[in-house]
């Protein structure tokens, strides 16, 4: 799969959804689901947030994942695909054996490969007068996509590299570093952190940078504390 995709990741707004598939415009759509999800930030392993149904779009450079035991599912990307007419296909793997257990323990993930994500997360984050964040520049991870064989063998489908994090009181960050991020006219879209600095200031967002490159980005009970920022779904 192409590197350079808009990520959108639907986890405790399934409202977003519709935002997300309102992405897609012409092209073919696959939906694969049953997927395993590996998440690493530095050397921290986010065990608790999985994705197993995602859609590719490569015409429109869209990849959106559904976080697994999330209320947005496959289900909602059909209907809203077929009353659109959208075309698509699907992909399902066998179905998980696994031991996954759901965590209520990490914000939400956004994943930023050029500017107007993170500043559409800062204004978002702002919206709930949330305007101190962690900046770790250092704290370089990898998502992988895949499935598992019935020798419990994992597949990788999609990868996904990060080069730096922006921790705020509702999210978490993850700025998409890819070799091949660039715009129609060769623009290099990653942002470097003086980008990321400088996009902050303007916004009058107070941060503090840290060199540490396997940050703690848990919060026990998330949910719980969600509805005390402004946006409940």
């Amino acid at each position: 799969m192409r590197s350079n995709l808009d990520v959108w990741a639907i986890q405790y707004y399934p409202e977003e959804l519709e935002t997300a598939l309102h992405q897609i415009g012409d092209g073919f759509s696959i939906i694969y689901s049953n997927c395993v999800c590996d998440i690493r930030i530095g050397s921290q392993e986010i065990t608790t947030r999985q994705f197993d149904t995602f859609l590719y779009n490569e015409e429109s450079e869209v990849l959106i994942l559904l976080m697994r035991s999330g209320k947005a599912t496959k289900e909602d990307m059909i209907q809203y695909l077929e009353a659109n007419n959208k075309p698509y296909g699907e992909v399902t793997f066998a179905r998980l054996e696994d031991e996954f257990q759901d965590g209520d323990n990490l914000p939400e993930l956004w994943f930023a490969r050029e500017e107007y994500v993170l500043k559409d997360a800062l204004d978002d984050s702002i919206s709930k007068d949330i305007t101190n964040c962690i900046y770790y520049p250092l704290a370089f991870g990898q998502m992988d996509l895949g499935y598992l064989t019935s020798s419990d063998r994992k597949v990788n489908v999609d990868g996904r590299l990060f080069g730096g994090v922006v921790q705020l009181e509702d999210k978490v960050v993850l700025i998409i570093e890819q070799e091949d991020n660039v715009d129609s006219k060769g623009n290099n879209r990653n942002m470097t952190p003086r980008k990321v600095l400088e996009l902050m200031e303007r916004m009058d967002v107070q941060y503090e940078v840290s060199y540490d490159d396997s940050p703690y980005l848990f919060v026990e009970k998330f949910s719980e504390k969600q509805k005390t920022l402004g946006k409940v779904s």
